[in-house]
């Protein structure tokens, strides 16, 4: 019987190493040396130390996906490794297949989600804060931003684990899709949100104010016409809210 949960500290192992997988990154097999290394240890207390070499090797084709996501494919590679090496009908092409199968989406979605939401939510709130003069403000959204992120990974391997082959059915159903429409709407709020406060901060003066708002649109629409991602647009809009800030003191 496959245990649902993950024993002992295999699942802090697994995140902790997971923290590390852009370290090994390389442009033949991408994500795969990383992987293999967090699977390393989890992988070779079952297997016993006799076949953990093999078991691991298998890992090293390609595997490429956003590093927030792959906590789930790797919890889910556990419990599937588990359900073969406890007699299941599971086999080798079975796990390949599901890597092949989550990696590509997740990685697609882990962008919209945290390069394409989350991250430009977390900026642009820098941004209203610099105008402010808010330091501690920024500072605030900094560790907000990485508490999403830490939290999702930490989630994502005893997730991961506990659905197994249910991964590609969660991910493929309109739940998250909506989650996913409401992380950018709230993006795109804040953003509008960031036009408005520095239309009004901004000196009195309608022409002024006419002209900046009729500039940041035209800059929003260039931006995006030209495929700039939005994170790199809140970058971008960053030293202006500062410049602005400055003017304004």
């Amino acid at each position: 019987m496959v245990p649902v949960k993950l024993g002992g500290f295999e699942g802090w192992r697994l995140f902790g190493r997971l923290l590390l997988l852009q370290g090994l990154l390389h442009a033949k097999g991408m994500q795969n040396l990383g992987l293999m290394h967090a699977l390393s240890p989890a992988l070779a207390r079952m297997a016993g130390r006799n076949s953990d070499k093999q078991l691991l090797l298998k890992h090293l084709d390609f595997f490429n996906c956003n590093p927030n996501f792959t906590p789930l494919v790797a919890g889910g590679i556990l419990r599937l490794e588990r359900e073969r090496l406890d007699g299941g009908s599971v086999t080798d092409d079975d796990i390949a297949f599901f890597k092949r199968s989550l990696s590509s989406p997740l990685a697609a979605m882990g962008d919209l989600l945290f390069l394409g939401g989350l991250k430009p939510l977390a900026l642009t709130l820098g941004c209203i804060f610099a105008i402010y003069n808010s330091f501690i403000g920024l500072l605030a959204v900094l560790l907000l931003y990485n508490a999403v992120v830490v939290s999702c990974r930490l989630w994502g391997v005893y997730f991961g684990y506990s659905k197994g082959w249910e991964l590609v059915d969660v991910f493929s159903g309109p739940s998250f899709q909506r989650l996913l429409g409401i992380v950018q709407g709230i993006a795109a709020s804040v953003g509008g949100t960031l036009v408005a406060v520095v239309l009004y901060r901004f000196p009195r003066d309608e022409t002024w104010s006419i002209a900046l708002a009729f500039a940041i649109t035209v800059l929003a629409v260039v931006a995006l016409r030209r495929d700039l991602s939005s994170s790199r647009f809140a970058i971008i809009l960053f030293p202006i809210c500062v410049l602005v800030a400055l003017i304004v003191r």
